[in-house]
This record gives C-alpha cells, structure tokens and sequence, in this order.
C-alpha cells in the first residue's frame, strides 16, 4: 500500500522562513501533480490563511458590533472586564473552523471531516485556528499524547503522495507530536536555517530536540535536512553556507534559498503562494523554490 512521504517543517525562531518554505513546498509538489496534503500545525495559520484567501481585514462595522455585544453582557450583569473579554473571544472565533487540526489531536473529530479542499489542484489542508495554541495545555493531561498527529494521519496517508506539516515556532506537546507522524524511512524533518546569530541559535534547539527525542523517547527512521533560507549577498553568509555544506553534508540540502523581499511581499499581500504568483515567478527565490521542489522529488 502506498504511504505519503511526509515532511514536517521545524524551527524553533520566527523569521526563518518556515511557513514560506511549507507553502511552496507543498504548491510545488501539487502543480507537478501529485497528490499533497498540508497540515496547519502553527496556531498563527499562515497556511490556512494563504491557501483559503481567509481575509482578516478589521472593519467599523465589526467594531460596532465587538462593541454591542459587550453593552449586550454588561447589561446581562457581567463585569465590564469580562463582558469585554467574552465580547472579544466571541469575535476573534467568529471565523473558526466547525473541524480543524485542534479537534483533530485531541479527538474531537476525525481527520477525514476536517479536510479542506484549496484552490490548488491536488492540494488538500487541515486547517489551524488561534485555538490550536491551548492544545499543549490539553494533550499534556492525556494519555499518550504525543503520537495523535501519526494515528490521525495513519488514516489518509495512502491517499496522498506527500504530506507537509507546517509547525509552530516553539517547543510544546504539538512538535512532539509532528516529530512522531514522521515515523516511517525516508520521512523528513526539514529545519529551515537562516544565517544569523538568532537562526543559528533556533537551528540548534531544533536539532537538540529531534536527537533527545531520538534517544529518549522514540527511535524513528526519519531523515534530518537543513535548507539554508533568506541568503543575503555577503561573504558572511557565504562563508557560513559552504561551512554548513562541509560540516553537515548530506544532512544538508543543496539548494539554497536566498533573500528577497519584494516577490514574497507581493505574494503575500495578494494572499497567494510565491509561487503561484505570475509576477514572482522569475525572482531567483522563486526558481531556487522550485529548485527545492525538484531536489525532493528527487530523494
């Protein structure tokens, strides 16, 4: 039976370009046709998001209405600092999900309802809300915690030829959980590294809590692999590049990813991936994305 390879995307600082590299990742193998899934695993849903065209933009009138509800509970007897918290919850959850990843892991719902269909040909989500950042509190008063994701995915993984899991840039009971779906040979955690002081510092963290729970916890088969992003043209960053190269080798990927701000921000700003975007298109990060999808399927 045919099994997705899956590939969850780690790093433990903001900034690396984890999202952006799990968005491109997953368009790049979906428009040369195979069959993706991708699992919002980050309660901020950039993916969700991007892939969904969700558009958050505040208005006057949902101010007017955050602020009649409030007066609605004040009056009802509640104190003003909680109607105003009630009041807020209720609008902040007003575009959650009836099933997403949250319910998921904590079996609320099976992973088969809670996929979504994008507007990508062959790209299916699992949708993540704000919600998702109260998970950790749940699963660490449960038994067995840490292998949710991996039952859940167990269930669909043959429909799929890749899964791509975009995960939260911190350590909780969620990147456990990302790193025990990876549990079969030729899996892949991919850390994204960003070459400064603070990505070396995260890339670090990241590797310091894959090999802990590789000896600790869970033996598994998964491969380790480090892509260089947000490259800048200075001999700093190229001497770090070729340094990483030698010393890591094949635990390092060759395609490097470099930085370039104005295609990402046009693509983000029209809620589209980099790579769906005609105008980004021929950007060096483009092609070196696409470089990336190609240096996967390869593997």
């Amino acid at each position: 039976m045919k099994k997705a390879k899956i590939i969850s995307v780690q790093a433990k600082k903001g900034g690396a370009g984890k999202s952006e590299t799990s968005l491109n990742l997953a368009y790049g193998l979906a428009s040369r046709g195979k069959k993706v899934l991708t699992v919002d695993f980050d309660p901020q849903a950039n993916l969700t998001d991007i892939l969904l065209g969700r558009d958050h933009k505040l208005s006057q009138q949902g101010a007017e209405e955050f602020l009649a509800r409030f007066e609605e509970l004040r009056e009802g007897g509640q104190q003003d600092f909680l109607a105003a918290y009630q009041a807020l919850g209720e609008f902040v959850k007003k575009s959650s999900f009836e099933y997403d990843i949250n319910k998921v892991i904590l079996k609320k719902c099976d992973i088969k309802d809670a996929i979504l269909k994008t507007r990508v040909e062959g790209l299916d989500l699992v949708p993540a809300d704000n919600e998702l950042s109260t998970a950790d509190i749940e699963l660490k008063s449960q038994m067995n915690p840490a292998n949710r994701l991996r039952i859940a995915l167990k269930k669909v993984e043959s429909e799929y030829d890749y899964i791509i899991i975009d995960n939260q840039p911190f350590e909780n009971a969620l990147t456990y959980n990302s790193m025990s779906a990876c549990y079969k040979e030729g899996d892949i955690i991919l850390v994204p590294i960003k070459i400064n002081r603070g990505g070396l510092i995260g890339t670090y963290d990241s590797l310091t809590t894959c090999l802990k729970w590789l000896e600790e916890y869970e033996p598994l088969p998964f491969d380790i692999k480090l892509l260089v992003t947000m490259k800048n043209k200075n001999n700093i960053d190229n001497r770090w590049v070729e340094s990483l190269k030698t010393a890591f080798g094949d635990f390092m990927f060759e395609t490097v990813i470099p930085y370039q701000a104005k295609p990402v921000e046009e693509a983000s700003i029209h809620q589209k991936v980099l790579l769906e975007n005609d105008k980004s298109l021929k950007s060096n990060v483009a092609q070196r994305y696409n470089q990336l999808v190609e240096e996967i399927l390869n593997m």
